[in-house]
């Protein structure tokens, strides 16, 4: 038998009332969320605890503490114990040993342990009756003679919980750093003037806990007297970078990040300051950290408009937590926001396939259809959207995209992949009737065979048209010789009648009009030799009539160069007038 509830309906204390008041005995389990606290109560009163999996108590510690044993002894003890308790070996092998004292302390420690349950606002619990699993609670608690009064508890808890709205008036976490104004006087009690002096600003206050291995409220009790009456103060954000860069300068990064979180506690909007305790959180492997402190700073340069350097944080956020959706959403939105095209894609499918790897198969399937609606072409888009419709069991719409991509290839005569895609979408939708047409008529050959029929009128349409070209040269070589054949008669007849200038011109042009109305024939080929003949021929004239008549030689120069000869003859000709030229100027001077 037993009985369970919420502490929301039912407080801890009522449940440690009931269970002194009946002393019952059993085993109360509290839990919240992912924590969860088990305690061992005998008839009414608590003998162990236990924190599930979480960190069991320091046994050797609580034993110095208490001093029951001289701390070598207890070393010694705590190294060779194996699987005995630390009380049994202490009690064996130690004379000194004060057992109740180590008992007081053990008690002490479980205490304080029972009283942070009294945080847990949610939680719920159920208390089973009967006696305790050995393997749940360590053997070290189930040896000592611990009797705790539940009742007790929740009043001190309750005291505690009293004083804590004073204590949080001056201390927001443990991770602040304070600094002792004044030096400790007579007067100011031992434990404070301890915690005083560890106050010099090197050391948050969970540091100093652990160095005086004292509790967590009596030192947060005590620092926030210690503040509230002018011994001590808050560091100031300046201080904590000046000891963030000190620690950092000295390898100790820990100390260093520590620093700067509780600087940003109190100046939330030094970038600067964020964008170091980023860089140090990467430098020690924290990259969850890291990537939390890149996002802030992404946040904080957005508002302020600075999507470059936005951009830039949240990328690193990514590299450091590649799953995070949450960043590569934002990434998504600055591209979408600054309207790049494929980089909003490139990011939107980044984030698809984080969506898909996490099962959030509706969150990809929205993010594909926004892509899409951006890139209908993508064929790898419209797929993957498919077979993320697939997984939400969507059939319809899932054939509806994959159609898009058949009819393209069908359209695009691309036989195969239509078939392809046809065939998905039957093996999505067997009842759709394109599909099926589609896939029995390439099947069945008659794409091939139209697409064979499209092949042969272009053979017939190239051989027509390569024998029309034939045909068409034919008739220009014709053409060619008959003209050829006119300018050689010509030539003849006028240079037998009159050698003269003006006949030399009048063939030499003749020629040329052959080779220039009739190119890439054979006649224009035997016209531009014969150019070339005669030009050479005419040369030596010039050459001739150069010392007698220069006036005449330079004459018939100009008239011969203004004729106009095929780009092969001109380049020839231009070295034979240059040469002319010059023999002419010579003899005129």
């Amino acid at each position: 038998m037993g009985f369970a509830g919420e502490l929301t309906t039912i407080g801890l204390g009522e449940v440690f009332q009931n269970v002194a008041f009946n002393r019952l005995t059993g085993v109360l389990r509290v839990t919240e969320r992912d924590h969860s606290a088990e305690v061992y109560i005998k008839e009414g009163r608590i003998r162990a605890f236990s924190h599930g999996h979480d960190k069991p108590l320091d046994y050797a510690l609580i034993a110095e503490r208490a001093d029951s044993a001289p701390p070598e002894a207890i070393r010694v003890a705590n190294r060779r114990r194996r699987r005995r308790t630390l009380r049994a070996m202490l009690a064996k092998s130690c004379d000194e040993f004060d057992a109740e004292r180590y008992d007081a302390g053990v008690q002490a420690a479980i205490e304080e342990e029972v009283i942070l349950l009294f945080n847990w606002k949610t939680a719920s619990f159920t208390f089973e009756d009967g006696r305790a699993d050995p393997s749940v609670f360590d053997k070290e608690q189930l040896e000592c003679s611990i009797a705790l009064d539940p009742q007790g508890i929740s009043m001190e808890a309750a005291r505690r919980m009293d004083e804590w709205e004073g204590i949080s008036r001056q201390i927001a976490s443990e991770r602040e750093i304070f600094v002792a104004i004044n030096e400790p006087t007579d007067d100011l009690p031992e434990e404070a003037t301890r915690i005083l002096l560890l106050l010099d600003g090197t050391r948050d206050l969970r540091t100093v806990m652990e160095e005086l291995s004292e509790a967590r409220f009596h030192v947060m009790k005590t620092v926030a007297e210690l503040v509230k009456n002018g011994w001590a103060t808050r560091a100031a954000a300046e201080q904590l970078r000046d000891l963030a860069r000190k620690a950092q300068a000295s390898g100790d990064v820990h100390r260093a990040a520590s620093y700067l979180e509780s600087a940003l506690e109190q100046e939330g909007g030094d970038l600067e300051a964020r964008y170091d305790l980023a860089r140090l959180y990467e430098k020690s492997g924290r990259k969850k950290e890291a990537a939390r402190e890149q996002k802030r700073l992404a946040f904080a340069r957005e508002e302020l408009g600075n999507l470059d350097e936005a951009l830039e944080c949240y990328e690193r956020a990514a590299v450091l937590v590649p799953f995070d959706t949450d960043t590569l959403e934002h990434i998504l939105k600055i591209h979408d926001d600054r309207a790049q095209h494929s980089d909003f894609v490139k990011a939107g499918r980044r984030l698809a396939e984080v969506y898909a790897a996490q099962s959030l198969h509706e969150e990809a399937r929205d993010v594909y259809r926004r892509l899409v609606e951006r890139d209908g072409d993508n064929i790898s888009l419209r797929e993957a959207l498919a077979a993320t419709l697939v997984k939400l069991h969507e059939p319809q719409q899932a054939a509806a995209e994959i159609l898009v991509l058949a009819r393209r290839a069908w359209s695009s005569r691309k036989y195969a992949d239509a078939l392809h895609y046809y065939r998905s979408v039957v093996a999505v939708d067997r009842d759709c009737e394109e599909a099926n047409e589609r896939i029995v008529e390439i099947e069945s050959g008659r794409v091939r065979q139209r697409k064979a029929r499209h092949r042969r009128r272009f053979l017939i349409a190239l051989a027509a048209l390569f024998v029309s070209g034939a045909g068409w040269q034919t008739a220009r070589e014709w053409h060619a010789q008959e003209a050829l054949h006119r300018s050689a008669l010509f030539a003849t007849t006028s240079l037998a009648q009159s050698p003269a200038d003006s006949s030399v011109v009048s063939a030499l042009e003749r020629y040329a009009l052959v080779a220039h109305d009739y190119p890439y024939t054979r006649s224009a080929t035997q016209a531009e030799e014969v150019l070339r003949a005669l030009l050479l021929d005419q040369m030596q004239r010039v050459q001739i009539a150069a010392i007698v008549k220069p006036a005449s030689a330079r004459d018939l120069v100009e008239r011969i160069d203004s004729l106009a000869f095929p780009p092969s003859v001109r380049d020839e000709w231009n070295l034979m007038r240059d040469a002319a030229l010059k023999a002419i100027a010579a003899r005129e001077e």
